[in-house]
């Protein structure tokens, strides 16, 4: 039955004073505690017999983010990285550092990023926020349900710590995907190329500038020593007495509804719930759509599942991991990625909001 969003949105205004019955523990306030991370060659966790590099981080154990600082170090114990962290977001200055010295150092800041330092050892590169360059970048592409890591070059250059002219973003194939024009540090134009068009977009491109960024920010893990995310979890993270927690994701749960908003592109003003009952090792035990649209978007909402049910973490009662329930609404536009943006999670995990 379609389900009008314009209604989402009274019943957000009407719940945010209003206690709901949720399906599983809900944790109070998030707190981030000191975790050491261990990677491999390509910065996917693994074991630490097998690592090549550790991270000393802040991390929430509830939504699955770094938040607060890290440090990264080689076999050597030589620090190669260091920032922050404001709840999954890059906040303040990341440096990247080699023998000792600065390779590079950028800024973070709303969603956007100042290159400061920059040194290949070949060219002149960027000095106190001055320069040109040429980097390797990462970034994700949605392919059947699912987002790959892709590689590419991005050329720019910057003035006095701005952003200025022109910004080329290039793939593997040197192909050109877009292209940036900056006055003063400022956006004003954006083109995005395809094979057979080019269409104009409002905003920056969101790219990574480090693999190690890309994959430790996903919580990419090494496949041939744990068959899902959570055993990483589950060997080398000790959970707080304390800590109780929902089933949750990389991300937290209101990223993975953003994530199947934009991947499954459900009819706009309808929707689906689906409803995940997650055993204490983190599996997937029964998946069930209780709302649905028609067959074929069930099928989409089965494939995306099949492809992210290794990645889910289960619940957690004062620290040991439990069975849990989570309902997920599926819906596409605008209006609804905004409501995932604005309400509270609560109402969000609140499946009989949902189920008129």
């Amino acid at each position: 039955m379609p389900h009008t969003l314009s209604r989402l949105f009274f019943l957000v205004i009407a719940s945010a004073s209003v206690s709901v019955s949720m399906a599983q523990p809900t944790a109070p306030k998030h707190e981030s505690v000191k975790v050491t991370f261990y990677y491999d060659a390509v910065w996917e966790l693994t074991t630490s017999a097998n690592a090549l590099y550790r991270r000393e981080a802040d991390f929430d154990l509830t939504d699955m983010v770094f938040d607060g600082v890290f440090s990264d170090y080689n076999k050597k114990d030589e620090l190669i990285a260091d920032g922050f962290y404001d709840h999954g977001v890059k906040s303040g200055i990341h440096t990247d550092y080699f023998n000792h010295t600065v390779k590079m150092k950028v800024e973070y800041s709303n969603n956007s990023f100042t290159l400061w330092e920059w040194n290949d050892g070949k060219t002149d590169g960027v000095k106190n926020g001055n320069g040109k360059f040429s980097i390797t970048i990462f970034y994700f592409v949605s392919v059947d349900g699912q987002y790959l890591p892709r590689q590419g070059i991005l050329n720019g250059e910057v003035r006095n710590g701005r952003r200025s002219g022109r910004w080329m973003y290039y793939d593997v194939n040197q192909q050109k995907t877009d292209e940036e024009q900056y006055v003063n540090g400022r956006l004003q134009k954006r083109v995005h190329y395809t094979e057979d068009d080019s269409v104009e977009a409002k905003d920056a491109r969101s790219i990574y500038l480090s693999l190690n960024a890309f994959n430790t920010e996903a919580l990419a893990y090494d496949k041939q020593s744990f068959s899902n995310l959570n055993q990483y979890f589950l060997q080398h993270v000790p959970y707080p007495k304390t800590l109780t927690r929902n089933v949750t994701y990389p991300g937290g749960a209101r990223f993975l509804m953003k994530l199947l908003a934009r991947t499954l592109m459900v009819p706009e003003r309808n929707m689906e719930v689906l409803r995940l009952k997650i055993d204490s090792n983190g599996k997937i035990e029964r998946a069930t759509v209780v709302r649905s649209i028609n067959t074929t978007y069930d099928l989409l909402t089965d494939r995306f599942i099949e492809l992210h049910e290794n990645r889910f973490l289960p619940a957690l009662l004062n620290g040991q991991p439990v069975p849990g329930v989570i309902f997920l609404p599926i819906a596409s536009g605008d209006e609804w990625l905004q409501t995932l943006e604005d309400a509270p999670m609560e109402w969000l995990l609140n499946y009989t909001n949902f189920m008129d």
